[in-house]
C-alpha cells in the first residue's frame, strides 16, 4: 500500500507499507541527482519489493535542490524533515537509511549529525555509489559529449526553491554544472564552510553498519568512496560490480540482481 504525505516544511514523502503484521520498522530513502535534479519517485520497484518483504515501511522523501537552494539550506530543511518524520511516524521504532549517489551523501551527513547530537541512529545504512565529502569535485570530469550552453538552460528555474524533479527536467543543468566546474558554486560551498559538509575518518568509523556497492567503472563518483564505506566495520558489507555505469541500479542484468540478493540477505 502506498500513500503520500505533505510535511509542514512543504516537502512531501511517499510511504510504501508492507501488508505483514510485524512490528513496524522503517527505511528512509534519499534519491540521487547530484543535489540538482531527481525525485522521490525514482525508488526502483525491485528495491522496494525487498524492503517490503523484509517488513520495512519505506519512506521516500523530497529535499530542496541546488542551485535554487544552497547545500546549507538543503541540509537544514532535511533535518526538519527528519525530525517531523521521527516524531509523527517512526515514533521510536527501528529505522534505517538508504541513499543513491547524492542521496547517499545526504544520508551520511544526516547520520553524522544525529551521532554528534547523541540522537537515535539508524540501525543500518545502505549506500548505492555515494560519497562522504566533496573533494572529488575538484577533479575534472565530463559526462557525455554533447556541448551544453547557458542558452539551453533558460527555461530551467534556478531561483525558486524546488523540492522535486519527477520528469528529470533539471538533468541538463547538472550536466552543465559538471562540464563547467560549477557544482561547488551551485552548492554554495567555499573554503570557509566546506568542512561542515564532509565526514572525517573518525566520523566514518562511528557510522552504523553499511551495505555499500558501486561500479569499478563509475565515471561520476570515485569507486573508492563506496569501497571505504563498506570496509569500515566488520559487520558492514561491500559488493563491487564491474564495468557498469554510475547509476547501475537502473540496469537489468545478473550483476544487479546479485547485488539485490546480497542486500536482502544482509538486512537485519
Amino acid at each position: 500500500m502506498k500513500k503520500q504525505i505533505t510535511l509542514t516544511n512543504n516537502s512531501e514523502a511517499i510511504l510504501s507499507i508492507p501488508l505483514t503484521k510485524m512490528a513496524p520498522r522503517y527505511i528512509l530513502y534519499f534519491h540521487g541527482g547530484g543535489l540538482i535534479y531527481g525525485s522521490k519517485t525514482d525508488l526502483p520497484e525491485n528495491l522496494t519489493r525487498i524492503f517490503l518483504e523484509r517488513g520495512y515501511t519505506t519512506i521516500s522523501i523530497d529535499y530542496l535542490l541546488a542551485p535554487n537552494s544552497s547545500l546549507s539550506e538543503i541540509f537544514t530543511q532535511l533535518k526538519q524533515t527528519w525530525q517531523e518524520l521521527e516524531e509523527t511516524i517512526i515514533q521510536g521504532a527501528p529505522f534505517s537509511f538508504c541513499g543513491r549517489s547524492a542521496g547517499s551523501y545526504l544520508m551520511l551527513l544526516l547520520t553524522n549529525f544525529l551521532q554528534k547530537e547523541k540522537r537515535s541512529l539508524p540501525q543500518q545504512l545502505i549506500n548505492f555509489y555515494g560519497y562522504y565529502d566533496l573533494a572529488f569535485l575538484d577533479s575534472s570530469y565530463k559526462l557525455g559529449s554533447e556541448k551544453i550552453t547557458a542558452d539551453m538552460l533558460q527555461e530551467i528555474d534556478q531561483t525558486t526553491p524546488i523540492f522535486d524533479d519527477p520528469f528529470m527536467n533539471r538533468y541538463l543543468l547538472y550536466l552543465y554544472g559538471v562540464s563547467h566546474n560549477l557544482l561547488r558554486q551551485y552548492y554554495g560551498i567555499t573554503k570557509f564552510n566546506q568542512n561542515l559538509f564532509a565526514l572525517t575518518q573518525e566520523d566514518l568509523a562511528a557510522l552504523p553498519p553499511i551495505f555499500s556497492t558501486a561500479s569499478t567503472s563509475d565515471n561520476e563518483v570515485p569507486f573508492s568512496y563506496s569501497k571505504t564505506l563498506g570496509k569500515k566495520r566488520f559487520d558492514s558489507k561491500f559488493v563491487p560490480v564491474y564495468y557498469l555505469p554510475h547509476d547501475f541500479l537502473k540496469e537489468k542484468n545478473e550483476a544487479v540482481t546479485d547485488v539485490l540478493h546480497q542486500l536482502k540477505d544482509w538486512l537485519k
